[in-house]
């Protein structure tokens, strides 16, 4: 019922795009970062569909991407600039999104579930888990940041039981130790960045035992089933993928293949990687965008992220624990190589508001005051 949903993003897209343009005087004051932090990647990712096997998918895939990391940035801060409310408004539509998907389920089964996992509104339960891991701490941020947020306590508890409730009903290992990233380093936010970076590399090298520690750890607290430990060994698929994806890659090793190469690459071979008991993409970013731009590419995408860490973390301590709870997500799924899903555009938003200055956003707090005064 809701196969309308690819086309009309991409509309959705253009007329954001357009809308900008068009009122550009109302935006032209909000320096979007990202945009020029990225640009680099955005321009050699487009100037990359010369080469690619289609080079109108890849041409449309890479210009959406782009135009994204134009268009989300500067319309939203040019709204929160504007709307005094419009932090309390995302929450209250995320909330909205959950408790409906929620409401299916209950109605449906069939409806709210695929394979027997709860997927609310989403398209499959991964998305589901990819949407809370990345609008936890975009709650938070806008919390913490916003000065105009505010909610009350009956709002803020309708939230947190939505949002738990699809957590533990998505049964999404990915989100979950994502979200216990984004807490952790929460508590060390105020020890030193080169601290918590040596943290997340420990994660990062410890992961494999993490993982083979995990069944022995599930079982004692009778978690067995729903952390789905016969399915770990294969990582449910995605060694299988992965291991394609790096086969793949030595033919594009340095160039790429476009955007949307990974896509096409894998419904070539979908019958061969069915029978090895793999289902759907790469599910990792990085292996995505290295297919798709190359590891000029790959550079490029590194380096804007960089610069970008690099001005926000001036501004904001909740930088770090959001770019490692992303960058841990990215590496299980390929949502941050696609702007084609509201999870790219929801962590822009999240970034761009630790981006903001403290100095600026207590500008705009006394504009909204005394217009209300008014």
């Amino acid at each position: 019922m809701m196969s309308f949903a690819p086309t009309a993003k991409i509309a959705v897209i253009v007329l954001l795009f357009a809308y900008v343009m068009t009122n550009y005087k109302e935006f032209r004051d909000q320096k979007n970062n990202l945009f020029i932090h990225f640009s680099p990647f955005l321009i050699y990712a487009v100037l990359a569909s010369a080469w690619s096997n289609d080079l109108f998918l890849a041409f449309q895939k890479s210009l959406s991407y782009a135009l994204i990391f134009f268009t989300i940035p500067l319309l939203y801060k040019g709204a929160l600039k504007q709307n005094a409310l419009l932090a309390n408004d995302l929450v209250s539509y995320l909330a909205v999104i959950l408790f409906l998907g929620l409401a299916g389920y209950l109605i449906s089964f069939d409806f709210g579930t695929l394979a027997g996992r709860y997927r609310g509104l989403l398209g499959n339960p991964n998305g589901m888990g990819i949407l809370l891991t990345v609008a936890g701490p975009l709650y938070f941020i806008l919390k913490k940041r916003i000065p105009t947020f505010s909610v009350d306590l009956r709002t803020e508890l309708f939230f947190g039981l939505v949002f738990t409730l699809s957590l533990i009903l998505t049964g999404s290992r990915t989100a979950l130790f994502a979200l216990l990233i984004f807490v952790g380093f929460l508590r060390l936010k105020f020890f030193s960045n080169t601290f918590t970076l040596v943290v997340f590399a420990f994660i990062l090298l410890g992961y494999d035992y993490i993982f083979s520690s995990l069944p022995v750890v599930a079982e004692f607290l009778g978690l067995q089933e729903y952390l789905r430990i016969e399915t770990l060994d294969e990582g449910s698929g995605r060694f299988v993928a992965w291991n394609f994806a790096w086969q793949q890659i030595q033919d594009v090793f340095f160039v790429g293949g476009g955007f949307g190469h990974t896509e096409t690459i894998f419904k070539r071979f979908f019958v061969e990687l069915s029978m090895q008991g793999h289902q759907g993409n790469a599910h990792n970013s990085y292996l995505t965008l290295w297919m798709n731009t190359g590891i000029i590419g790959i550079a490029l995408f590194g380096f804007g992220l960089i610069r970008s860490i690099g001005v926000s973390i001036k501004e904001s301590t909740y930088t770090l624990p959001l770019v490692y709870t992303v960058l841990f997500s990215a590496n299980f799924e390929s949502w941050l190589s696609a702007s084609l899903n509201p999870f790219t555009s929801l962590f822009l938003i999240a970034l761009s508001t630790t981006m903001i200055s403290t100095e600026s956003l207590e500008e705009w707090h006394s504009e909204h005051k005394l217009k209300a005064n008014l």
